[in-house]
């Protein structure tokens, strides 16, 4: 009897690797000799294997995202975390600081990378609006005119499917991999780009209705919410907290922040201090109630109960299959924005979501034996501290207003070349000129690219720019920012300059109100976000830095799935057992 060719192979691979369990010459290899040779590897025999995926799969992952949280923030709040929350897969899980390499930290951009592990040169998702040249209008980055949401109106501001999404997310790998035994995917949040980006092509997506207080979602995934999610809303839990107070959740001298300063904002009734009301100015539960709660940790907890519901209501982690459950939390950066990182707002939303995150892994341990669920904790970027606040310390900051960059723009342009419209849109960090006038007048584009750029640097706080000529040539200083840059140009939707602010700096939407703060930049306030991965296949303990690009990668690992389609990370060996 002939031995299989592939095992006639084995044979000279068990000679030179692992000579102990080479075959006297002439006897056949079997499989039970491969085996005994894999398991040596494992023990440290023979040739030294990579780290591989568990045998035994998870029956369900966690993703949980913190919209907008630092690094640095949270290890400056941990003094006040109780022991069942971030404490826990502080201690339990491999802690690393991720970092962003990419320029726009901006929402879609982050929760796009985290699923996909991919930038948004390749995935499309470089902003959060952009500027449609064939629809002549400014459109949010998730907008889709073929899907409609369930509940409400749907504009050119809304965000319905992930169909201007391209590529795959761990979750559709997951789905793809199951087979015909379907694995689900449920993304739960506030915000419809945090669950849309990571519920994925192939999974669901849901998120608040700030018109009706409820969950809903889009006919992308649905014709009608499913049982479970209808009870759910029928409930109506947010009502419940109409005219109470949000108060601290600890003594005031336990904040690190103090309670009211420059650039705080007081949106929908809350006030700028505590106890903030909760009415939103109404005398009954409405919109703008609904709205002013979102800012709140009440907020957070109903983000919880829904994945609660999801939980039992798809059987999530009980059918056999490994299942994903998405939870992103968009509290932290309404606040964040609103009343800036380094308030005692803010500082008051990472509290209670600590003990928010304590009660959920709680009930996850109720539902599932040790070792059945993995957890990975993460954020889509950091913030700026508002300009108010810096300035107060010397540090030169500030907001710059689209009116003074169109200004700048179409004076030196006109003064060039001649009236006209110059600038089309506006939607940071990018500059849409007139393509149409341009080439009507027959310009060269370089040229004008130059024009309109080096009249952007009379601008105090900016301090460069970048165009479209530039990056789609690859005429790039060899810096980190100008890769960043060009890892967030996606050439169909982004403009024809890409502006850089300096530290504490920034315009877009919180450039033109004289409250709040924002995110979208490279620097490291904005890059430097927490990640923890916790569960049996990982390692307790502190690791170092990960770029952000190889967090897919590396959950894509310990499932055994293949990468996202155009993921550029890889696993980190270092965190696995």
């Amino acid at each position: 009897m002939r031995t299989p060719a592939r095992l006639v192979v084995a044979a000279a691979v068990l000679a030179l690797a692992a000579p102990a369990l080479a075959q006297p010459e002439g006897k056949p290899v079997t499989h039970e000799d491969l085996a005994r040779f894999r398991a040596a590897q494992q023990r440290g025999g023979g040739a030294k294997a990579a780290p591989a995926a568990r045998k035994t799969a998870p029956k369900l992952v966690l993703l949980l995202v913190m919209d907008q949280m630092r690094d640095a923030t949270l290890k400056r709040l941990a003094p006040h975390f109780s022991a069942g929350g971030f404490q826990r897969l502080m201690r339990q899980g491999a802690v690393l600081t991720g970092h962003y390499g990419q320029q726009n930290t901006y929402t879609g951009p982050g929760h796009a990378l985290i699923a996909s592990g991919s930038y948004g040169y390749l995935n499309g998702i470089m902003q959060n609006k952009w500027y449609n040249r064939r629809s002549g209008a400014s459109e949010a980055m998730l907008y889709d005119p073929l899907a409609q949401h369930l509940v409400g109106k749907t504009d050119a501001e809304s965000e319905t499917s992930p169909r201007n999404f391209l590529g795959s997310t761990v979750g559709d790998e997951l789905i793809l991999a199951s087979g015909r035994q379907r694995a689900r995917v449920v993304a739960v949040a506030v915000k419809e780009r945090g669950s849309i980006l990571t519920g994925g092509r192939f999974g669901h997506a849901y998120y608040l209705n700030e018109e009706t207080g409820g969950f809903s979602s889009s006919t992308y995934y649905m014709k009608q919410l499913p049982g479970w999610a209808q009870a759910f809303n029928a409930r109506k839990p947010l009502d419940a907290w109409f005219g109470k107070k949000w108060d601290r959740a600890l003594p005031e001298a336990a904040y690190t922040s103090e309670d009211d300063h420059p650039g705080e904002g007081a949106p929908d009734g809350l006030g700028r201090t505590f106890p903030h009301p909760l009415t939103g100015k109404l005398k009954a539960p409405g919109p703008a109630f609904y709205k002013a709660m979102t800012l709140t940790p009440v907020a957070t907890d109903l983000t919880f109960d829904f994945a609660r519901a999801a939980l039992a209501g798809e059987q999530l982690g009980a059918r056999g299959v490994t299942d994903l459950l998405s939870v992103s939390i968009s509290t932290t950066d309404l606040a964040g924005h609103t009343f800036g990182d380094y308030s005692q707002e803010y500082e008051d939303v990472v509290l209670r979501l600590d003990r928010s995150l304590a009660a959920f892994l709680g009930d996850l341990d109720k539902r599932f034996k040790p070792g059945e669920v993995l957890v990975v904790l993460t954020a889509d970027h950091g913030a700026v501290p508002m300009p108010e606040y810096v300035a107060r310390y010397g540090v030169e900051s500030g907001r710059i207003k689209k009116a003074t960059i169109k200004t700048a723009v179409t004076d030196a342009l006109k003064a060039r070349y001649g009236e006209g419209k110059w600038v089309v849109a506006l939607e940071d960090p990018s500059i849409y000129l007139n393509h149409q006038l341009i080439a009507e007048k027959k310009l060269n584009v370089v040229e004008v690219e130059r024009v309109a750029g080096e009249a952007l640097l009379a601008i105090p706080g900016i301090i460069a720019y970048y165009t479209r000529t530039q990056i789609l040539n690859g005429w790039l200083p060899p810096t980190a920012a100008s890769q960043a840059i060009a890892r967030s140009y996606f050439p169909p939707r982004c403009g024809d300059l890409v502006l850089v602010t300096q530290p504490f700096f920034f315009w877009g939407k919180y450039g033109e109100k004289d409250q709040g703060s924002t995110h979208g930049s490279f620097y490291r306030y904005d890059t430097d976000v927490p990640v923890i991965f916790a569960g049996a296949p990982f390692k307790p303990g502190r690791f170092g830095t990960i770029e952000m690009v190889d967090v897919a990668a590396t959950l894509a690992h310990v499932l055994g799935l293949a990468p996202p389609a155009a993921c550029e990370g890889r696993p980190v060996e270092r965190v696995l057992k």
